[in-house]
């Protein structure tokens, strides 16, 4: 149950009516950065320590509730949705996002949330980029499962009998990380490439 730092104890409902404005104004105070965003547990910190109210319960237990009355909030002041700042440990907005209705799929609740984002970005201020900003999506989600890659002939192998065409030689990969880039259609973040690995459509270059 929350308490106070005399020890006295404060109802779960009433620490919500003292978080929420907490958690709107460190929200703000996040959307005043471009490109920046908080974790649950991040944000649980900040919460606590500027209300002085505290709990042991894991954040994903009352994040999400403190997080509805933001975007309750936001939406009377007709403000855009302060809550696609603040994500999961796995950079998701969760289930729950109110920018998409219920059952949405992950893909587009996660590209909607990308969008508001840039939008909150505007808002409240941050200095944007000459291009003014992209939509990102922070956690690339799983595609559809790919072919697995065929092993490779070790050098020096004897040719198969029967065998007519040689097998052509398997690519050398590029030495580094693997370089991404956000599809400016699905706004993903996917791996470099001609077509982005989610929609299909042309990736710029």
């Amino acid at each position: 149950m929350p308490h106070l730092a005399n020890g006295k104890y404060v109802s779960q409902a009433d620490a919500i009516r003292k978080w929420a404005p907490a958690a709107r104004d460190a929200l703000i105070e996040t959307a005043g950065e471009y490109g920046a965003w908080v974790t649950y547990e991040a944000l649980s910190g900040r919460v606590q320590a500027r209300t002085g109210i505290t709990t042991n319960q894991p954040p994903e237990e009352w994040i999400p509730r403190v997080l509805g009355a933001v975007a309750a909030d936001a939406q009377q002041r007709g403000e855009p949705r302060l809550t696609s700042l603040c994500v999961t440990a796995e950079r998701l907005v969760g289930d729950g996002y109110p920018g998409v209705a219920t059952g949405t799929d992950a893909h587009t609740r996660e590209r909607v949330a990308a969008e508001d984002r840039l939008e909150c970005y505007r808002f409240y201020g941050a200095t944007m980029p000459a291009d003014g900003g992209t939509p990102t999506v922070l956690a690339p989600l799983p595609a559809r499962a790919a072919k697995p890659a065929r092993a490779a002939k070790p050098r020096g192998a004897a040719k198969p009998r029967g065998t007519t065409r040689a097998a052509a030689a398997p690519k050398a990969a590029p030495p580094g990380a693997m370089r991404e880039t956000t599809c400016p259609s699905c706004f993903m973040v996917v791996p470099a490439g001609p077509t982005c690995r989610d929609c299909g459509e042309p990736l710029l270059a």
